[in-house]
C-alpha cells in the first residue's frame, strides 16, 4: 500500500488533520477541484457531505483509476505542465484544493497564479496544506548536523521545496493571493527526545536551548493549513511575517559575498604589483581607485 493510501476514511471531525479544515471550508453546493487527488477519497467524502460538482486531477495512473472507480471525474495531467488547465475544458471551481501538493511542484508560484487566473471561480478560494520546515524536529536535526530525507513527513524525499511560515506567506503574496485563514496543526517534540538527541551528539542541553527547539508557535507547528483567495482589486496583500533573528541566511550570504569580493580585490592588486608591464605604479593606483568605487557601490546595495 502506498504511503498516501488510507485503509479507512479519516474522521473529518478531527481538527488535527488538514481534511477536517478543508471540509469546513467547503460550503454545501460548492464546486470542488482537488489537485493531486490521489485515489479520490477526499473528493468522495466532500461529495457525500453535500458539495456540488467535484472533479480531480491526478498524474499517477494507478490511483487515478481508483478515483474513477469511485465515480469521480479525474483528469490525468501533470501540474508542472503549464497547459494543464486546458484539460478542464474551461471549467472553474469555487474551491480548489492543494493538499500536501505545493511542496512537490516545480514552480509553485506559477502554478498558484495559474489556478487563480484560469481555474478559480469568482470569489473562489484555494485550500492548501503545507509542512513547516521550521518544526522542532527539523531544528533539532539541523542542530546536530543532519538533514536526512525520509519516506514521509516534512523531509519527504519527493519534496522539491521547503517552507516556513514566512516563506509560505511570501510565496502566496508573490502569486497574487491573500491569506484569509490559517490553522496551525501542532505536533510536539518531547523535551526528553531533545535532551537524548543532544547528548548523543555531545551537545550540552540548557533550558534556553530546549525552549528554542520545543516552544513557540513555529517550533510546535508541523503543518500549515490555509484558505486563500486572489487579492481583490485595490487591495494590497499584507507583507509576510517578519524574519526571526534578523533573517540569518541572508545576513550570512551578505557576509560571505563581502568576503569573496575582498579576496578578489586583493588578488587583483597582487597581480598588478607582480606584472612586468610598464607604468606598474600608475596602473596599481588606478586599480585601487576602481576598486574603491566598486566597494562603495556594493555597500549601497547592501
Amino acid at each position: 500500500m502506498d504511503a498516501y493510501d488510507r485503509p479507512t476514511a479519516p474522521d473529518l471531525g478531527n481538527e488535527g488533520i488538514p481534511w477536517a479544515h478543508f471540509a469546513r471550508w467547503v460550503p454545501a453546493g460548492a464546486s470542488v477541484l482537488d489537485l493531486g487527488c490521489w485515489d479520490g477519497l477526499l473528493l468522495a467524502l466532500l461529495r457525500d457531505r453535500g458539495a456540488g460538482r467535484v472533479r480531480g486531477v491526478e498524474r499517477d495512473p494507478e490511483p487515478a483509476s481508483r478515483a474513477r472507480a469511485r465515480g469521480l471525474d479525474v483528469a490525468s495531467v501533470d501540474l508542472d505542465d503549464p497547459s494543464w488547465p486546458s484539460a478542464l475544458g474551461g471549467e472553474r471551481f469555487d474551491r480548489v484544493i492543494l493538499g500536501d501538493v505545493v511542496e512537490h511542484l516545480g514552480d509553485p508560484r506559477a502554478t498558484l497564479a495559474r489556478i487563480a487566473g484560469l481555474v478559480l471561480a469568482p470569489r473562489g478560494r484555494i485550500l492548501l496544506s503545507v509542512p513547516n520546515v521550521a518544526h522542532a524536529s527539523v531544528r533539532l536535526s539541523l542542530l546536530v548536523g543532519d538533514f536526512d530525507r525520509t519516506d514521509l513527513g516534512i523531509l519527504d524525499r519527493t519534496h522539491l521545496h521547503f517552507f516556513t511560515r514566512r516563506s509560505l506567506h511570501a510565496l502566496l503574496r508573490d502569486a497574487g493571493l491573500a491569506v484569509r485563514e490559517v490553522v496551525d496543526l501542532v505536533q510536539d517534540v518531547p523535551v526528553e527526545v531533545v535532551r537524548t538527541t543532544l547528548a548523543r551528539a555531545g551537545v550540552a542541553s540548557a533550558p534556553d536551548l530546549e525552549r528554542l527547539l520545543c516552544e513557540g508557535t513555529d517550533a510546535r507547528t508541523y503543518q500549515f493549513v490555509g484558505s486563500v483567495e486572489p487579492v481583490p482589486p485595490g487591495e494590497v496583500a499584507p507583507p509576510p511575517p517578519p524574519a526571526t533573528g534578523g533573517d540569518v541566511p541572508r545576513v550570512v550570504d551578505r557576509l560571505l559575498g563581502a568576503q569573496a569580493s575582498k579576496i578578489r580585490r586583493l588578488e587583483e592588486r597582487i597581480r598588478a604589483l607582480e606584472s612586468p608591464r610598464p607604468f606598474r605604479s600608475l596602473r596599481y593606483r588606478w586599480l585601487r581607485w576602481r576598486q574603491g568605487r566598486e566597494r562603495r557601490a556594493e555597500n549601497r546595495k547592501g
